[in-house]
């Protein structure tokens, strides 16, 4: 018998002790349905009751006074719980990492958007990972020019390209944070 009709005759064998398992709870699964709207059904019915009896305000506007009680208790317990504070780490989006001021933001809880400006003119700095892509370069680097300042290199990284550059910048942030040391910055 080859492996494909051994696992035909054991995937038939499964779907009909799936189906026989599901025929035998179709008749407790009617009686927990049927139950249910017959409770929906008498507690429409006693609503309706509750509406049309005699109070010394009509049904219908005690409802409306319900609906706006209860929009204000929502309301006054949203304002008293207020919005969560973000944690304190959110608040960490500069520091200075291999020689550069690098900036970041927040999506979530992850650091995105991370990139290096020059510490003396604040500008935004360019990539040179040349090295990376040499066959004959022993060391592989990114180097991050600042053009304004006259070309000169403001911070390298060695390990491997741009993007391992900031792979390497956002590991030391988040270091910087399981450690503490943003709070000294």
């Amino acid at each position: 018998m080859s492996e494909n009709s051994f696992k035909s005759i054991r995937n038939g064998a499964v779907a009909s002790v799936i189906a026989g398992i599901v025929l035998l709870t179709i008749p407790v699964l009617r009686g927990y349905v049927v139950s249910v709207i017959a409770w929906l059904w008498s507690g429409l019915v006693w609503g309706w009751e509750a509406m049309l009896a005699s109070y010394s305000l009509p049904g219908w506007l005690w409802l409306l006074v319900f609906i706006f009680a209860t929009i204000g208790v929502v309301n006054i317990y949203i304002t008293v719980k207020g919005e969560q504070e973000e944690p304190e780490f959110k608040k960490y989006i500069e520091d200075f990492i291999y020689g550069a001021k690098w900036r970041w933001s927040w999506s979530g809880n992850q650091v995105s958007n991370a990139w290096c400006y020059c510490p003396r003119c604040d500008a935004t700095l360019v990539y040179d990972d040349r090295s990376c892509r040499s066959f004959h370069s022993t060391v592989r680097k990114t180097d991050f020019i600042c053009e304004n300042c006259g070309h000169s290199t403001i911070a390298s990284i060695t390990g491997g390209n741009k993007d391992y550059a900031t792979g390497a910048i956002i590991r030391e942030i988040e270091r910087r944070i399981r450690t503490g040391e943003f709070k000294q910055h």
